[in-house]
């Protein structure tokens, strides 16, 4: 979990303008849209909703039927600030928690990487009990472990993907992988290069891991905007990439 307030405040402040948040909030979008069309009115729950961001997004497209959890204190603080629905628990043990309620969808967006193999397992399985049949899941995640970098310190990372580990992780399970793509293939080159740097600076000690601070920082406008548009330009090309920081994944429950 994230142990970093700070970490938090600069995630609330930039996640409306960060073209990191803008490309992941239309992607999941997107998905909804794809599998429920226009309906407003599906049951949708922010699993690791952190200061809210996507909550608000959902809120501001008109879905009602709208809730979120998280386990930091700091998170849950931020999204009351918004006036949304969420609650605080523990993600690995929520059986008190849903009783006689199923969703329709569950997002769950860069939460995964603080856990190992096992309890990822244990967390699906917990999705997959009160998800509606036929129901989703969206999860983003940190791919690659090439792409290891400060950042992954400072928001407690265990891991980093490949779609062949999740593959494993729901076999035998109710749930299926509906579909899947990496993501910021264009920029990997700059990211690559950025987490290199990071990571030889950590080998020298030239870092000090008091003072981590994670990759969540808004550029400026110019940088911002076009970071965007090469994503966006991405996706017009590439419906499936094969390589990229991120792994974009949708589960689906058999119905």
């Amino acid at each position: 979990m994230l142990i970093n307030s700070s970490e938090y405040e600069k995630m609330y402040q930039t996640e409306e303008k960060l073209w990191w948040y803008k490309i992941l909030h239309e992607k999941v979008l997107e998905v909804i849209i794809l599998f429920f069309q226009e309906n407003k009115s599906i049951k949708i729950l922010d699993a690791g909703c952190g200061t809210g961001g996507m909550l608000e997004i959902l809120k501001k497209n008109d879905y009602i039927n709208i809730q979120g959890f998280d386990f930091s204190e700091d998170a849950v603080k931020f999204c009351k600030e918004r006036c949304l629905d969420v609650k605080l628990f523990n993600i690995l043990n929520f059986d008190s928690e849903f009783k006689n309620e199923y969703f329709d969808l569950i997002i769950n967006n860069d939460v995964l990487y603080q856990f190992s193999n096992s309890d990822i397992k244990i967390v699906l399985e917990n999705f997959e009990r009160i998800l509606k049949p036929n129901g989703i899941i969206i999860s983003n995640n940190q791919a690659f472990k090439l792409f290891s970098g400060t950042h992954d310190i400072a928001v407690g990372a265990k891991q980093r993907f490949q779609i062949s580990d999740f593959e494993k992780i729901v076999h035998n399970s109710e749930l299926k992988i509906r579909n899947f793509t990496y993501w910021s293939f264009f920029l990997s080159p700059l990211i690559l290069t950025i987490r290199f740097l990071q990571r030889f600076r950590l080998k020298l000690n030239l870092i000090d891991l008091k003072k981590i601070k994670s990759d969540v920082e808004l550029p400026s406008d110019f940088m911002n905007n076009l970071f965007y548009k090469i994503v966006k330009f991405e996706e017009t090309i590439l419906k499936k990439s094969p390589f990229g920081s991120s792994l974009f994944i949708v589960f689906q429950k058999k119905s």
